[in-house]
């Protein structure tokens, strides 16, 4: 498998960083294929972003752009037969090159809020048992002092009746509350960084708000990096210092979030944001982009929007792969974001 070229967006302090001045995170010409009923299919090519200690990093796009699984290569979950090229530097080590205890002792230093609470708490086992066994298996410390650390960290996620909560088992409480287990379960451990993998799509609207809400105020108080998988730009906007936007398994652009709403470089980002509802704007059809999604996998090796692409021209597709580029703290994968700025601003017509 051929590996592109490495490139960082922006955040990233380059390879010659190292120590505190170095990302928490940094990802270089990440490349994932994996075995699928005996095909090689990739899945994630050439990803590069940066983490910075401390920040919160979203990660949007549509189901199938590959966002889960960049979350999974880092976290080290893959499936048998999975083939990985390029490098994931974790605080200094390259994730991809430990083994055994070495890889397990990294990471303690990582949680994961997965979507569904309930699918990864067992559900015979009391959420007591849930919550203190990293400490008293990893940690060292004994069921007195890890039961005392447990019921505090439910208390600051919001969670009442401690002692009662750590006696029940998974399907006496509500998702909402569950959720709020994980994120209590993922800070004891006091991780460097948490991988959230659209942890509020299984709540209502009200309990969505609350879990985030408590969510970044533990990450801020904790001062730990987030990686935040989401379909939501508003919500990667509110949560997230800067926002990547993943299309066929690669980063197409990354920015403040901020100015990712009001100024799109990429037409995939323009067409996400038109495409959802304002309440500032008059009432109108929501903008739907053409066509479907395409896998990593499906993609030609130039640019993988371009059958979608209202702005496209024969150039897109007669390069070769295009690169990411970088410009004042933007990093953007097209060959025409320069000129295309303005109108995908809304600018001009």
């Amino acid at each position: 498998m051929t590996t592109a070229t490495p490139q960082t967006v922006p955040g990233s302090r380059g390879p010659a960083a190292t120590g505190a001045d170095a990302p928490l995170v940094a990802i270089e010409g990440l490349n994932l294929t994996l075995d699928v009923g005996g095909r090689k299919r990739q899945v994630l090519r050439d990803i590069s972003l940066t983490i910075e200690r401390g920040e919160a990093l979203g990660l949007v796009g549509e189901s199938g752009a590959g966002k889960s699984m960049t979350l999974r290569t880092l976290a080290r979950l893959l499936p048998d037969r999975a083939e990985t090229t390029g490098t994931i530097r974790f605080d200094g080590q390259d994730l991809l090159a430990l083994r055994g205890d070495a890889l397990r002792r990294k990471r303690g230093d990582l949680a994961v809020i997965f979507q569904d609470p309930r699918a990864y708490i067992n559900p015979v086992r009391r959420i007591g048992d849930f919550l203190t066994e990293q400490l008293r298996t990893v940690g060292r410390t004994d069921r007195h002092e890890a039961t005392r650390r447990a019921q505090r960290m439910l208390s600051e996620v919001g969670i009442t009746d401690t002692a009662r909560r750590m006696r029940q088992y998974p399907g006496d409480l509500s998702g909402g509350m569950l959720q709020r287990v994980m994120i209590a379960a993922a800070l004891l451990g006091e991780p460097k960084l948490i991988l959230a993998d659209e942890p509020t799509t299984a709540l209502d609207v009200t309990t969505q708000s609350e879990v985030m809400a408590i969510l970044d105020e533990m990450r801020h108080d904790a001062g730990v990096s987030l990686l935040f998988i989401t379909h939501d730009l508003d919500l990667a906007a509110a949560v997230c210092d800067r926002t990547a936007v993943m299309y066929a398994g690669q980063i197409v652009e990354s920015q403040e979030s901020e100015a990712l709403h009001h100024d799109p470089r990429h037409p995939y980002t323009a067409a996400l944001a038109g495409a959802r509802p304002d309440l500032d704007r008059p009432r109108t059809r929501l903008a739907a982009i053409p066509g479907r999604p395409i896998g990593a996998w499906e993609a030609e090796p130039t640019c993988a929007f371009a059958a979608r692409c209202p702005f496209h021209v024969p150039g897109c597709t007669e390069s070769g792969p295009v690169p990411l580029t970088h410009e004042s703290g933007v990093a953007v994968r097209c060959l025409r974001a320069d000129e295309l700025g303005p109108r995908l601003r809304g600018d001009t017509e």
